[in-house]
């Protein structure tokens, strides 16, 4: 999901709305941490707020598989996520995006919000139940 400035001028700050998936396998290929990623599910509604500021409303789904603390074996972790976006050519705040150039691209964006979401620590759900035990 990428998109030009004059594409999104066209819709003259009516939302829009966009669906597509990302393929994140390149960027774990230095993180030991995640074995693997599924395809990222992202939907959303973009629009612009003002002049050449937007604000993205994104869905993101994807399954991230880490290794279990204590057992080392694989565990699914399940991301589902809703995540607010703005983007501007000025630096307003620190929560706004620097457009650079004439594009809007929401990969590595996704990516940040899916790699904040990663747990610093995961069980195995069948090794913690025969410990209650």
């Amino acid at each position: 999901m990428k998109w030009a400035l004059a594409q999104l001028f066209r819709y003259n700050g009516k939302p829009f709305s966009f669906e597509g998936e990302y393929d994140f396998t390149d960027y774990i290929k230095d993180d030991a941490d995640i074995l693997k990623i599924s395809p990222a599910k992202v939907s959303g509604v973009g629009r612009c707020i003002k002049d050449d500021h937007y604000e993205f409303n994104i869905h993101i789904e994807c399954v991230m598989t880490l290794e279990c603390s204590l057992t080392l074996e694989p565990v699914d972790y399940k991301i589902n996520l809703d995540v607010t976006e703005d983007f501007d050519k000025v630096e307003s705040s620190e929560d706004v995006n620097i457009i650079s150039g004439n594009t809007i691209d929401l990969k590595d964006v996704v990516w940040q919000n899916i790699y904040l979401e990663k747990p610093m620590r995961i069980v195995k759900a069948e090794y913690e139940a025969t410990q209650k035990n």
